[in-house]
């Protein structure tokens, strides 16, 4: 990687889980440096445990698909060999970097292993302390980010995803669509109602644009029904948080978030992993 990265910089990754099918995450990545104003960094990982090829072979392609991008004015690339839960974890420190960006595919090659694949890329991101942006290889137009929905619940942990709707108004004039059902249960209303005036209050002192949007459907996982809710406004992407407590049934099965990655509509999500050092009461 080029020697003229300092500490100090703050960069968006593009992680490339494979070589072959990188121009949408490259498309992406520059979306996001170039709204949030950060350099840009193209990672592959040669992981022995997945489908991968040597690290003098990466650098080579991603040499080249590094000389290709002029839209921003830092952008630099990395190979590194290892493990990809471990090496991901670092990114905050490892590289500086602020989000990953990348894509996903819903099943594998034969008998191939591959880091694409969703079950195996979220396995990987879930529990990193970096957001993460994930697209469908299908989808191959580049990000507007006109309009954004973003997702609220109950949970206490949500500050820094409001954080991450305010950044879309902030710097790329989106409006932010605030999705939500309500509860039965009391405790539940009281914390989704603390959750609304945390928005409220942050947006407004922002001049944001936004709309509140209450669902009739309390039963359904909120970020299963923003999905469609989002094809249905041509929104670009949806914000939602990783799931901090699992179940022994999602510990077993399958987390809730494999099916918003693999979300039928070929919505982008953006994800924030709740940090136990960013815990702060919305209220």
């Amino acid at each position: 990687m080029s020697e003229k990265k300092e500490v100090k910089d703050q960069f968006i990754i593009a992680y490339l889980p494979d070589l072959e099918n990188t121009q949408t995450i490259i498309n992406n990545a520059i979306c996001f440096a170039k709204m949030l104003n950060k350099g840009l960094i193209l990672l592959y990982i040669s992981d022995k445990a997945y489908k991968c090829v040597s690290i003098t072979e990466a650098e080579t392609v991603l040499k080249e698909l590094s000389s290709k991008i002029t839209e921003i004015s830092f952008h630099s690339y990395c190979a590194i060999e290892g493990e990809t839960k471990e090496i991901i974890n670092k990114i905050p420190h490892l590289l500086s970097g602020v989000l990953l960006v990348s894509s996903a595919s819903g099943e594998s090659k034969g008998k191939e292993k591959l880091a694409s694949n969703s079950d195996i890329m979220l396995k990987n991101l879930y529990t990193s302390r970096i957001a993460y942006f994930i697209s469908s290889q299908n989808v191959n137009s580049n990000l507007s980010f006109n309009k954004v929905v973003m997702t609220i619940n109950n949970m206490r942990e949500s500050k820094e995803k409001v954080l991450w709707g305010s950044y879309f108004g902030r710097f790329a004039n989106s409006e932010v669509i605030v999705y939500y059902h309500n509860y039965k249960d009391e405790f539940y209303r009281h914390q989704l109602h603390y959750n609304i005036k945390f928005v409220m209050r942050m947006f407004d002192n922002f001049k944001i644009k936004y709309n509140l949007h209450l669902s009739s459907d309390s039963k359904t996982f909120v970020d299963y029904q923003a999905i469609d809710y989002a094809k249905e406004v041509n929104a670009d992407l949806i914000i939602c948080q990783t799931t901090k407590n699992k179940s022994w049934f999602e510990e077993l099965f399958t987390l809730k978030e494999r099916k918003v990655i693999n979300n039928s509509q070929q919505v982008p999500v953006l994800f924030v992993n709740p940090r136990e050092d960013l815990f702060i009461l919305c209220e």
